[in-house]
């Protein structure tokens, strides 16, 4: 239990703790104790290797989302100070733990038949035509019709704290004339009303700038003063609920109330990713023209001028990096402070070093876009700390890190959301690899504009339905694992490190007690009963715990799907149907 202190998930740049902690010192003495031992190894700075190049040398990279220039350099000190190279101990222990995964993914193949890893990617596909089925949310069944009748307007509703669904929205609203958008932010939550007012900015300037002239006719925004926008977003079609809408700007949407809305249906937001695959299933266009059109409509979004500074600025990004050409785009989600749901599609950081090493046994380099597993996070005494949750890396890749934030010349250049599709679409195209990754909106508008995106979703994950109606006619091509892709209940290397800590403290705390001055059990306790109760519960749960990191890996049937599909350019279902894809494994 000492030992697994050393956990995969530490506070970096000597952020001191009291508490005992243990790791791998370079004198090559095991398991010294202490913090000091642990901050000496995450405050060194190492120089690159011939060959390899430093994140010091990348003149455009953000390691963090805040825009104050002190937390940003923080940031970046922390993700540099994690950047090792072959001398490291760090990478000894990641390349150790790389090993231990490779083993899991074959004993996985052992516990789960090929014929299941096959017959899973099948959900709610029509295996005839190798298309997902058409969804819709149970309560909008029932006006199906008017999606299909070619007339009239169509609303739907987007809460503001439901950011991931902003990116298909857009998209939506975009390519289908008839779509209005409520956007509604509870009262009294900041937090909301930013996301709420830059969904609503943002979309309406793009229909703008697209040249629809009736802008600012379809976008409304509105503040909710009920108990819970959550609740309310199930039963937007009553009078009650609609009265507990306030309209802020836009236009009058049904949830303004008025008899001419009375009967009026706001559709659940994810009727706007049915609405993009009927779009694509339109037998009249070709697929292919169908994201030749999005791509076009998101270029248009960029200005000129803009355009070639982007194009400048991909180059850059690409020599700077030494990415190479085909190389696949790792996305790393992360997320700080993550509920339960944001929890399920944060990137396991030994499962995504699982695909590049498998990857790279068929000649596939990648490159890592977005986060870079750090950020703040809290510790077993609620205080918040700079935590790096992959400090053990058993090799460095190419990272553009948060480039949303990055900056060029002092300019946070790719802030606007269009700048920064742009700037993926450019950098997809020059590259010529794919993207894979944890489901996430983010994802979704690089598919639409025709690049390959591989992303992975585990059979039990939250709504999987929604997406399936995209394959075999969007190139969003999912992949359907059976461990967990995130983390359930919040679980991840940080909740574990967390419970060790102040499992051994309170450990510490109690043989203090029961020490020469305090040989008595506390009186509440006599027997100590409850206190071994409470510890042994605790043990438990670290080991569950522990266990689920270990085995949240793909199986190794899983990894040879997903190295086929990055080739086939087809669906998990098509893929696994092809006879080279498994031929090895027969």
């Amino acid at each position: 239990m000492l030992f697994g202190a050393a956990v995969p998930a530490v506070p970096v740049l000597g952020q001191g703790r009291a508490a005992a902690e243990f790791d791998v010192g370079r004198d090559a003495r095991k398991f010294v104790a202490g913090w000091p031992c642990v901050a000496m190894l995450g405050g060194s700075v190492e120089s690159a290797t011939a060959g390899e190049r430093s994140p010091l040398e990348a003149t455009f990279f953000s390691a963090a989302n805040p825009t104050d220039g002190g937390t940003r350099d923080l940031y970046l000190q922390a993700y540099q100070n994690h950047s090792h190279d072959n001398q490291s101990v760090r990478r000894e222990i990641g390349q150790a733990a790389l090993a231990q995964v490779r083993l899991q993914a074959q004993l996985l193949d052992q516990q789960v038949p090929l014929d299941e890893v096959k017959t899973r990617q099948a959900y709610r596909l029509d295996t005839a035509t190798g298309k997902g089925v058409p969804y819709l949310h149970d309560r909008d069944a029932p006006f199906a019709a008017a999606l299909d009748s070619g007339e009239g307007p169509i609303h739907t509703f987007l809460p503001g704290y439901a950011t991931g669904d902003r990116y298909s929205l857009i998209l939506a609203t975009l390519i289908n004339p008839r779509l209005n958008v409520s956007i509604a932010y509870s009262r009294g939550n900041p937090t909301e009303q930013a996301h709420a007012r830059e969904a609503f900015d943002v979309i309406r300037s793009a229909l703008a700038a697209s040249g629809q002239a009736d802008a600012t006719h379809r976008v409304a925004l509105y503040e909710y003063t009920g108990e819970s926008l959550k609740k309310a977003r199930e039963s937007l079609d009553d009078s009650a609920t609609r009265a507990e809408f306030k309209h802020v700007e836009g236009a009058a949407t049904p949830l303004a109330g008025g008899v001419e809305h009375a009967s009026t249906h706001v559709f659940h937001i994810s009727a706007t990713t049915e609405l993009i695959a009927r779009r694509f299933r339109d037998s009249a266009v070709s697929p292919e023209a169908r994201c030749a059109e999005v791509r076009d409509k998101l270029v248009a979004l960029v200005d000129p001028d803009v355009r070639t500074r982007i194009d400048a600025l991909v180059e850059k990004v690409i020599a700077e990096q030494g990415i190479q050409p085909a190389a696949a785009a790792l996305w790393i989600a992360d997320r700080e402070y993550a509920n339960a749901r944001e929890a399920e599609a944060i990137s396991r950081p030994m499962m995504f070093e699982q695909i590049a090493d498998a990857l790279a046994a068929e000649g596939i380099p990648v490159y890592c876009v977005a986060d870079t597993y750090i950020n703040r996070a809290r510790d077993e005494n609620g205080k918040d700390r700079l935590t790096d949750r992959h400090p053990y890396r058993p090799q460095l890749h190419p990272h553009i890190g948060r480039f949303w934030a990055a900056e060029l010349d002092g300019e946070r250049i790719l802030a606007p959301r269009e700048n920064q599709w742009y700037f993926m679409h450019k950098l997809l195209d020059t590259v010529g690899g794919p993207v894979i990754g944890i489901r996430s909106g983010a994802l979704e508008p690089f598919a639409l504009m025709g690049h390959q995106v591989i992303y992975l979703e585990h059979k039990d994950m939250f709504t999987p339905e929604r997406h399936a109606c995209w394959q075999g006619i969007v190139p969003y091509h999912r992949l359907i694992t059976g461990h967990t892709t995130g983390y359930l209940n919040k679980q991840n290397e940080i909740f574990r490190g967390n419970e060790i800590r102040s499992l051994l403290s309170d450990t510490l705390r109690r043989k203090a007690l029961l020490g020469p001055q305090h040989s008595q059990p506390p009186a509440a306790d006599p027997d100590g009963v409850a206190t071994r109760e409470a510890l042994s519960y605790r043990q438990q749960q670290i080991v569950g715990v522990e266990q689920d990191l270990r085995s949240g890996v793909l199986s190794g049937n899983e990894l040879k799907l997903l190295v086929a599909m990055t080739a086939s350019r087809a669906t998990a279902w098509q893929t696994a149907s092809m006879p080279a894809t498994f031929s090895s494994a027969d």
